[in-house]
């Protein structure tokens, strides 16, 4: 019963010796196949195994391996599986199995079930009465599903408990196609609380003078139940100026399934999708497009620019800051403001690190978008106005706006807007045409403003078009004020609210405002892109103009952009006071690869060159990539020169991506000037099972619970590890969509196995979904073992634990065992018939853990025959017989 003692056995382990081993993986590799071949899997036909094929080392005698050949046997009971319906997840359901016999239990079906996993029943039960044939009710039925559904299939996987429908397309329910998800199965969460932090530290000193800055910016959530409390603020500090808190939104969000809509109480702005977008405190409630089966997303345009420095780059909506973060120099893309609203132009501010600063507008405008015959999105809006820094401005608003598809050709939409001072109606229509879709909309308003009545009419007018084979994507918008009077509801309501303003006579009458936006496919000659806009006022001389156009393309492994961008009497300060600077900017960027291969990692050099009217020539080269094998740690190196100012300027830069957080440090030092800065960026999730924290968390999160599974990575992120009390992050999932969340095992201990390594969810928006992956820790041990005299066991013998009865391995060639056990010692029984003598024992006795166990723990044995039971009593009571 001893393992082998052979010489070279540890101090303190008569029984065994341990061995680590690397030459043994395909055998390994073949064991693990053999241990794990009846384990489960789909419903099959049964197999034969022709044993004479196989070596036996005991004798002549057969060996069973009737185990092998009817696999997936399934007990009668109720099982929570996962369902899925020609491959895509339906749900998670609890299900019935009954019967019993050669095949195992069966599952049962109701109408009902069936129809809420996407089968049309009533195309079902037509087909069904024109044939005479049965049809499914509310009672369940267990003899097979095709004698329902004409041609369906089906598969259990015990192992994994997943139940596969393979159903005709004709029998599927059209309004459950594509990624949609009945809303029975979204999943609202757990209660659960989150803090996303973005932090920015800044400091400089230009001619002996230091100056310091610092900007905090928080996001605080609360889910419970279907309810999410929502509160985002902003901190900032200066040496000069000492701290100040900007309080951002405040509400409490649900949404109401079966209206597809949200509903949000509190601090908020309207949709601003046909009127101006006004910041309120009150109720909003509104049509969500994500839960339809074929939703649209919202638009937040990309902010594109170029700093000549570490710069801090602040964005701005209505007055309200809404994002800012420290970009290093040359060209910068900013594409995640989340937070940004359907529309208004946004204002960017760019502050060098010299201490110089300029800005831009971003047009901001949302396309034409059609809807489908009999869909109708709304919104409705109803409170008190709120000026800059979420102050009452006493003044109650309503707005409400209402599409309807009318036909496939026409949406037709309208909209109210009153305030206490201010009415306004809309109406107007969308259509969709051979050329493209057009939309077009008149509004009359009247307001009663500090220096009189005013009323008048605004008249817009858009059109989009993507041409696909010329690869021409352009959309043009053009909004034309008819009359001098015309005021829209922001502009009302802040004349009522600003006694600085002499009256309507000082407010800048916007007449005319072109946005376009232009992007031309060239193929492989690279891309151009056109966007601007241009307005005119009723009371201003002249014209506010911006726009840019660039060219996009490669040489060979060089990458270069030419662009020009033209400003002209942009808004700035007050109330459509016109600046009447004019700025021309061209700029050229080269991007090189450093190096051969394609990995992200590799360094790369880029340069670029600018040219203003106003700064004069500005260049810069940097060097930037990746250290180690994650990518996580990122550098850059540059040097600039600035002609006008007479200055060169070098910089340093460095982030790290760790699973808990983003951090990054930049210096530069210049012509009179010194900079430093530090970033960081995180987010902590407080839940019923402790803290867990991450770099980066989306609207819908995903909470992964996987006792032991250190470091098991999830999903596609390489940031997002389990930790070590077993928790993880899916840090972005799509609401109301199926998510599948995998975990990667490579890097967890090897003594702990993943039962399940993939789960399925359909979250609703802004939840904090757990997602449960079962482990078991088993140390994982290569057993050679032998007969006494010397012989090989079997192959395919059965190995099983004597303590629990489970099923642990089976013998390989070589008469090798691979097994996971879960003590450090005990006896496994080898068995490969029914006899007594058909089986025998091995006792085991392992080295204590010592933290992680990377590798198999490797044994010598003997397998000793196992002991005859003694024989009954004499006078003792025959089995199944009283006495």
């Amino acid at each position: 019963m001893c393992l082998s003692t052979r010489a070279g056995a540890r101090p303190g382990h008569p029984c065994a010796q341990r061995r680590r081993g690397g030459a043994w993986a395909p055998g390994i590799l073949l064991l693990v196949l053999m241990a794990t071949a009846g384990a489960g899997g789909e419903q099959q036909d049964s197999v034969r195994f022709d044993v004479k094929m196989l070596v036996r080392g005991v004798g002549d005698e057969q060996i069973d391996l009737s185990r092998f050949e009817r696999p997936n046997i399934v007990s009668p009971g109720q099982y929570r599986v996962d369902v899925h319906v020609n491959g895509r997840w339906r749900g998670a359901l609890a299900m019935d199995f009954r019967g019993s016999g050669p095949e195992g239990a069966q599952p049962c079906y109701t109408a009902e079930l069936l129809r809420s996993v996407g089968i049309d029943m009533d195309k079902i039960g037509r087909n069904a009465a024109e044939r005479s044939e049965r049809t499914l009710g509310d009672v369940p039925v267990c003899d097979g599903l095709a004698s329902y559904v004409p041609g369906a299939q089906v598969k259990f996987d015990m192992a994994e408990q997943t139940l596969s429908l393979t159903v005709p397309a004709y029998y599927l329910d059209s309004g459950n196609a594509g990624t949609y998800v009945d809303p029975a199965y979204w999943d609202r969460g757990i209660t659960a609380a989150r803090l996303g932090y973005t932090t920015n530290l800044y400091t400089q000193e230009t001619n002996g003078q230091r100056r310091s800055r610092g900007y905090l910016s928080l996001s605080g959530v609360l889910n419970a139940g279907a309810w999410r409390l929502r509160h985002d603020g902003y901190a900032s500090w200066s040496s000069r100026t000492g701290t100040t808190y900007q309080r951002g939104q405040l509400y409490a969000v649900t949404d109401l399934p079966a209206w597809r809509s949200q509903l949000l109480l509190g601090e908020t702005s309207t949709d601003g999708r046909y009127f101006d977008a006004v910041s309120f405190r009150g109720v909003r409630l509104s049509s969500d497009e994500r839960m339809l089966p074929d939703d649209r997303r919202g638009y937040v345009p990309t902010i594109r620019g170029t700093a000549r420095s570490n710069a801090a780059v602040s964005v701005y909506q209505r007055g309200f800051l809404v994002y800012e973060t420290t970009v290093a120099p040359g060209p910068f893309a900013i594409e995640d403001l989340g937070a940004a609203s359907y529309g208004g132009d946004l204002t960017v501010r760019v502050t060098e690190a010299d201490g110089q600063a300029w800005s831009f507008i971003v047009p901001f405008a949302t396309a034409v978008d059609l809807l489908r015959p009999g869909e109708t999105r709304y919104s409705v809006s109803v409170g008190q106005a709120m000026a800059s820094g979420y102050r009452s401005s006493g003044q109650r608003v309503f707005e409400g706006v209402v599409r309807t598809g009318l036909s496939d050709l026409i949406t037709g939409y309208g909209g109210l807007a009153f305030s206490d001072y201010y009415s306004s109606v809309l109406a107007g229509a969308a259509l969709n045409t051979r050329l493209g879709a057009f939309s077009g909309d008149a509004t009359v308003a009247r307001a009663h403003l500090p220096g009189g009545r005013t009323s008048g009419s605004s008249y817009r007018v858009s059109y989009s078009k993507n041409l696909p084979n010329s690869g021409t994507n352009f959309s043009l918008l053009a909004y034309r004020y008819s009359t001098s009077g015309f005021v829209g509801l922001n502009e009302a309501i802040a004349l009522r609210d600003a006694p600085h303003v002499g009256g309507y006579g000082d407010l800048g009458r916007l007449r005319n405002r072109l946005d376009t936006y232009i992007n031309q496919d060239l193929g492989g000659n690279g891309s151009m892109y056109l966007n601007g806009s241009a307005l005119q006022y009723w009371n201003r001389p002249g014209s506010a103009l911006n726009y840019s156009v660039g060219y996009r393309s490669s040489l060979g492994r060089v990458s270069y952009a030419l662009s020009l961008q033209r400003v002209h009497a942009l808004s700035a300060g007050g109330l459509y006071t016109p600046n009447r600077g004019r700025s021309t900017v061209v700029t050229l960027n080269l991007s090189i690869p450093l190096g051969s291969g394609s990995s992200a990692a590799a360094p790369m050099f880029s340069s670029y060159t600018s040219h203003s009217n106003l700064s004069g020539t500005d260049s810069a080269v940097a060097v930037s990539g990746a250290l180690g094998d994650t990518g996580r740690l990122n550098y850059s190196l540059s040097a600039s020169r600035s002609s006008r100012a007479d200055t060169s300027t070098a910089s340093g830069n460095l982030d790290y991506r760790a699973s808990v957080a983003n951090v990054g440090a930049s210096v530069s030092q210049g012509s009179g000037y010194r900079q430093a800065g530090l970033r960081a960026q995180g987010n902590v999730l407080a839940h019923a099972g402790g803290v867990t924290l991450s770099s980066s968390l989306g609207e819908t999160v995903g909470l992964v619970r996987a006792p032991d599974a250190e470091d098991a990575r999830v999903g596609m992120d390489r940031g997002s590890r389990v930790d070590g009390r077993g928790y993880g992050l899916a840090a972005n999932l799509a609401p109301y969509r199926l998510n599948t969340v995998e975990l990667d095992p490579a890097d967890m201990a090897d003594d702990v196995e993943l039962l399940a390594s993939s789960r399925s969810v359909a979250p609703r928006a802004g939840a904090v979904v757990l997602l449960d992956y079962p482990t078991r820790r088993a140390r994982p041990v290569l057993v050679s073992v032998r007969q006494p005299d010397g012989g090989v066991l079997p192959f395919g013998a059965e190995v099983f634990d004597l303590a629990s009865g489970e099923s642990v391995g089976a013998v390989g060639q070589g008469s090798r065992i691979v097994m996971r056990v879960r003590d450090d010692q005990g006896e496994i029984r080898v068995q490969w018939g029914p006899d007594a003598a058909q089986r025998c024992r091995v006792g085991y006795r392992l080295p204590p853990r010592q933290g992680r166990q990377d590798g198999f723990d490797m044994l010598d044995a003997v397998c000793e025959p196992e002991p005859e039971p003694p024989p009954p009593a004499v006078g003792s009571p025959v089995a199944g017989l009283l006495p």
